[in-house]
Order: C-alpha cells, then sequence, then structure tokens
C-alpha cells in the first residue's frame, strides 16, 4: 500500500507559479504544505484562504536550504510519523498532468527496488510573456520525490543537498516522467546575479571569490551595512545606483573561464539589460556579452 504523499513548495510573491502548481498535484496528494516567505502581493491571502492548502510564514533570510528545511519540518509535524513519502518543486518548476497521476505508481515501483526516492527527467521551457518559444528535453534528472527519514535537511546555500539526521543523501531511482523548468527569457541573469551575491557564484565560491568580496566591501561602503540579498535587489530596481556598483558591473562584464564567470556577466546584463537599458554606457550598448 502506498504511502501518503506531503507536497511542499516555499514560495514568495510568486501567486500565479505557486498556484499553477498546487491546482496541479493537489488530486494527487494527501496533503499541501507551503512556506510563504514573506509575500507582499496577494499569496498569504489567497493561500490562506484555501482550505486545501497548511501554509507557514518564514520571512525570508536569504538561505535557501533553512527556507525548504522549514517545510520538511512542517510536513513532519503535520504527519505525526515519518512514514510518508515527500514531494517538492519550486514555483518554476511543473509538474505535468501525466507525471503527477502516476505518483502513486513510480512511489511503489521505486519502494519494490529498494530506492528511497525518485528522479524526474528536467524539460526546459522557455516563454515570451505566455508563448513558448522553446522546449528541450534534457539529459538531467533531479530527485523531486522521497521517502521522508528522521532529522532531515537541506544543506548549503545557494545550491543546496538534502540529507537525513545521519548525513546520508538520497539514492534515487530515474524514471521516464518529467517536470518542466519553466522561465520568462533571460531570467536566468537574474538567477545568476542573486547566487553571485548570496554566495559568491559557482559551487557557493564565497570568500575564495575576490570579485565577490570586493561587491560586498562596495555595498557596506555604500549603504553603511551588509544588503540582504531582496535589499539590493531592490536598490538595483530603483535604478541610478552608486558609480561604485556601476563600475564594478561593467569591470566584471566580460568574465569568462571559471566556475561563477557567467553569474558575474549575468549581473551587468540584469541591471543594464533588463532593469535599465537607459543607463547603460553608450559604448557598450552595441557589445557582445556571452
Amino acid at each position: 500500500m502506498s504511502l501518503p504523499i506531503v507536497y511542499c513548495i516555499m514560495q514568495q510573491n510568486r501567486l500565479l507559479e505557486t498556484k499553477h502548481c498546487i491546482d496541479v498535484v493537489r488530486p494527487h496528494v494527501d496533503r499541501m504544505v507551503i512556506v510563504d516567505g514573506g509575500s507582499i502581493d496577494d499569496s498569504i491571502f489567497y493561500l490562506r484562504n484555501r482550505k486545501d492548502v497548511d501554509l507557514f510564514l518564514h520571512p525570508w533570510k536569504d538561505n535557501f536550504s533553512e527556507q525548504r528545511t522549514h517545510y520538511l519540518d512542517h510536513a513532519r509535524e503535520i504527519m505525526g510519523t515519518d512514514e510518508f513519502w515527500v514531494l517538492v518543486s519550486d514555483p518554476d518548476e511543473w509538474y505535468t498532468e501525466g507525471t503527477a497521476k502516476n505518483l502513486r505508481r513510480v512511489q511503489d515501483f521505486a519502494v519494490e527496488r529498494q530506492f528511497n526516492a525518485v528522479a524526474f527527467q528536467c524539460q526546459c521551457v522557455t516563454l515570451e510573456g505566455e508563448e513558448r518559444v522553446y522546449e528541450n528535453l534534457d539529459q538531467y534528472w533531479k530527485a523531486l520525490f522521497f521517502k521522508y527519514r528522521p532529522g532531515m535537511q537541506y544543506i548549503g546555500n545557494p545550491h543546496e543537498t538534502l540529507v537525513d539526521g545521519n548525513g546520508r543523501g538520497l539514492s534515487p531511482m530515474r524514471v521516464d516522467l518529467i517536470y518542466e523548468h519553466v522561465k520568462q527569457a533571460n531570467v536566468h541573469w537574474h538567477r545568476g546575479l542573486r547566487n553571485m551575491y548570496v554566495g559568491g557564484g559557482g559551487p557557493n565560491l564565497g570568500a575564495t571569490n575576490n570579485l565577490w568580496l570586493e561587491l560586498r566591501e562596495i555595498v557596506y561602503q555604500v549603504y553603511g551595512r551588509a544588503l540582504s540579498w531582496h535589499e539590493f535587489d531592490k536598490e538595483l530596481i530603483k535604478g541610478n545606483i552608486d558609480h561604485r556598483i556601476k563600475d564594478w558591473l561593467i569591470k566584471v562584464r566580460l568574465e569568462d573561464g571559471w566556475d561563477g564567470s557567467s553569474e558575474h556577466r549575468e549581473a551587468y546584463k540584469t541591471y543594464f539589460r533588463i532593469y535599465h537599458p537607459e543607463e547603460e554606457p553608450e559604448e557598450l550598448k552595441d557589445e557582445h556579452i556571452p
């Protein structure tokens, strides 16, 4: 007999995508746990009003692992037992109807073969507005469905790993069911900037990345304190950022040849080509930045 399934997702100001996610999986799971980081759109009101959702508020602290661990802890609290499976996704990871309908079957299939997790194949989808302009079935599988184990938590930031109380990871079984990684064109620039600002880029390079240390020091000089990612992003959105930060963005725009260099280039493109193209130096507007 299949064990109960708890769907878990963290979100903040992503109501449309989150609603899509939960509407698809709702008929095929037993409970839904949502951790909200402090939305200022209508997310909290909408989700609180849904009787099929268990909503928990945890103000965002620039830590992906901590936020994801919150939903695991709440799932365990709600179920009152370790005997359940967890299905997770982010708001930009959408399950197809076919995958959602087969969750019980694939859970049984994995248990029979002594696997504690299932990895779904990723199909990348790029949108321009509502139009799908690109789809590709990647040779990449992600373990998004797993048996709960005591003490489970995510570690690492912003790129995280799931381990149990003994530090053991998952043993996933790959299946031919898919999830869609759906994003607006060029949104990866903003994600790259976020990963670089939070963790130094690449595999969480942090203080080993001198360019990251330099940016953090400039931000401290400009604002008199360290800024969280969301605070920094808000400053970028306002525009007319301090010339010291602009100079840094311009300096790193052609970084190449090391793991994390692309995220520095994406910082330039996010500010000057998405947020404020009117501020891009004239002599750089036609420059190709890979």
